[in-house]
């Protein structure tokens, strides 16, 4: 019976992890929307199925972890940063409610000696990434459509860069099967373990089947993970994610020096013996790599050059919203902070011509570190590293090399990329990190750090009951997001006035979304709501930095002869993007209605002769429109 319950848990963990597929066609942005409601439904009916597969294991005792507290701690913190913020539980706050409590069910799950639910979880792990290596070769050879119309390589992501982090963190893991054949073969083993052959003995045909399915299910996971290995060296180069090979290399050498160290049974001891007695080799060797790292960091600078030193301008600017908001902004306020501390910059005049020309409306800080810092403040993201440090340290010290790896390659892809503002990645980082938490490698758990069963039961008890009041909030946001994927017909056509009577029903749900919003506030404008339109500006210049949200507040306060109103937003978004020129082209316009010739020309001659990041006939058009304006003046 506990066999049974353990592979239906397997097959539950496995359905949560399988939300990397998901992709919804009747939802808005269904690429991304439809994952999120996706785990929500999965995570519903693990709690329900949480009680009574804990019941039949219920021998086994979990034991205690500081991460375990270090991430209740980070949770219960960014919720109430983020209230104290938004007045309100935002989807973000759901989302990592949700994480949580995944968080903690696999550590239930996975308490105990039994290494079925852990190895069939880290086979399913492996075939996400073969998946998505297929689906990326099938859409490189176009017998698949990208999710994306710009790239042609995005798997059943919306584009190349998560869909290579993805790939970059299974690939350690795959890598550790294959060449170390890390436990892979117990997989089957525990199908058939000794009490279950008991069971076959008197039917000669099935044990003898079973019997040969687990002398050759090392060679099963050993070919399987080769080839997961294979498809993602072939495709990873396509998607041209510079961040992704990093990760990768990161995480397959971390796995490789742990099993030289630790697995094989040498111990460090014996590798500092080895150095005291070939030094000069060891120390030619360590230059020889640095040297090829260095001009390997430069050709991954050189691929890109404009992507990298805008993203090295975002870290900059980004530590100094970390300086102005040491307490946080809450989650998903991102990109308002980081939007006031660019903006400021730039208005001080200590910006150079290159960092204007890289700069931009970021939606993310790509990095995620600084990203969690700014939005839960600094004593959260303290906790948060601390979370990550034991996590790896309990990983290496039950000898969960595998996650632990695996784990490597996502904090180091985080590091340059936005993986946790995509829901997979965090599903991957709960799974990843409660795997290398995992006893299973261990005779038993210490009994002086086991849980009480009060509280583990509690916990079986509370969770559905807080799962099932956020899915009374999650069910209208999954029919709000149907309604604006019908809606959008109207926004679409111009029909703005239809489209604003639409929209008011879905804004209530969809505060958190700023493509909603940004949509919602351009059809009240049009429809001559300007008032009303500022209001729901107001709500997105919490979540984005888009200079647009300003350009269209500012045309909605000259429509209402808000002049000084309307000249503090055009010069926001001409601050806030330099390279930007339609702002000065609404400034010039606004100033010619004021009658400020002066100030108007001054920046007409912006528009007319500085230089666009990319040209268009836009520009052209806008160029056009002022030389008429300053002829007839």
């Amino acid at each position: 019976m506990k066999r049974v319950s353990d592979i239906l848990v397997s097959i539950l963990v496995i359905l949560v992890l399988s939300t990397v597929f998901n992709v919804d066609r009747d939802l808005f942005n269904g690429i991304v929307s439809g994952k999120y409601f996706r785990f929500y439904a999965s995570m519903t009916l693990l709690s329900a199925l949480a009680i009574p597969a804990v019941i039949i294991k219920r021998k086994e005792r979990l034991s205690f972890k500081l991460p375990d507290l270090l991430i209740l701690l980070f949770c219960v913190f960014a919720v109430l940063i983020t209230i104290n913020h938004t007045d309100r539980l935002t989807n973000k706050c759901l989302l990592l409610i949700f994480a949580t409590a995944f968080y903690f069910y696999l550590r239930i799950f996975l308490a105990g000696r039994s290494n079925l639910i852990y190895n069939l979880c880290c086979l399913a792990f492996v075939i996400t990434g073969l998946v998505e290596a297929v689906w990326g070769l099938r859409q490189l050879y176009g017998f698949t459509s990208s999710q994306h119309n710009l790239f042609k390589i995005t798997g059943s992501f919306f584009n190349p860069g998560p869909y290579s982090g993805w790939l970059a963190m299974v690939f350690p893991m795959a890598l550790g099967y294959a060449v170390f054949n890390h436990k892979g073969h117990e997989v089957a083993q525990n199908l058939f373990n000794h009490k279950g052959r008991e069971v076959t003995q008197s039917l000669s045909v099935i044990h003898k089947i079973a019997s040969l399915y687990t002398t050759y299910s090392r060679l099963f996971m050993t070919g399987l993970c080769l080839l997961t290995v294979v498809s993602i060296i072939v495709i990873l180069p396509a998607a041209m994610s510079r961040a992704s090979w990093l990760g990768l290399l990161g995480g397959s050498a971390f796995i490789g020096l742990m099993y030289l160290i630790f697995a094989q049974g040498k111990g460090i001891s014996t590798f500092r013996h080895y150095f005291e007695k070939h030094r000069k080799k060891i120390v030619i060797i360590s230059i020889a790599a640095v040297i090829l790292l260095a001009v390997s960091m430069a050709g991954l600078f050189l691929l890109k050059k404009d992507s990298a030193s805008g993203r090295a301008f975002t870290w900059k600017i980004a530590m100094q919203t970390i300086k102005a908001n040491p307490l946080g902004v809450g989650l998903g306020n991102f990109g308002g902070a980081y939007g006031d501390t660019q903006a400021a910059y730039f208005a001080s005049g200590v910006g150079t011509e290159r960092e204007e020309y890289v700069a931009g409306g970021v939606e993310y800080a790509f990095n995620e570190y600084l990203q969690i810092c700014i939005e839960t403040g600094i004593v959260p993201f303290l906790v948060f590293l601390a979370f990550v440090v034991c996590v790896l340290a309990v990983g290496i010290r039950n000898k969960n090399y595998l996650p632990a790896g695996s784990l490597v390659s996502l904090l180091i892809f985080a590091a340059m990329s936005y993986p946790f503002n995509v829901l997979p990645f965090v599903i991957a980082f709960v799974f990843l990190s409660a795997l290398c938490l995992s006893d299973n490698n261990k005779e038993k758990p210490e009994r002086k750090r086991l849980y009480p069963r009060i509280a583990v039961w509690l916990f079986l008890l509370i969770a559905p009951a807080a799962i099932a009041l956020c899915m009374y909030r999650i069910h209208p946001l999954h029919e709000a997001y149907k309604q604006w994927n019908r809606s959008r017909m109207f926004y679409s056509m111009n029909m703005h006035k239809d489209a604003a009577e639409e929209y008011v029903k879905q804004y209530p749900y969809l505060q958190d979304e700023i493509r909603f919003l940004f949509e919602y506030a351009q059809s009240l404008s049009k429809s001559e709501q300007y008032s009303k339109s500022n209001e729901v500006l107001r709500r997105a210049m919490q979540i984005s930095c888009d200079p647009m949200l300003y350009n269209v507040m500012g045309k909605n306060c000259q429509a209402l002869k808000q002049y000084a109103l309307a000249e503090q937003c055009f010069t926001k978004a001409a601050t806030l993007v330099p390279n930007r020129l339609y702002p000065h082209y609404l400034l010039a316009k606004l100033y010619h209605e004021m009658g400020l010739n002066d100030k108007a020309e001054a920046e007409t001659n912006i528009v007319l002769t500085k230089p666009p990041k990319v040209e268009s006939m836009a520009i052209e058009e806008m160029r056009e429109e002022l030389r008429e304006l300053k002829t007839k003046n």
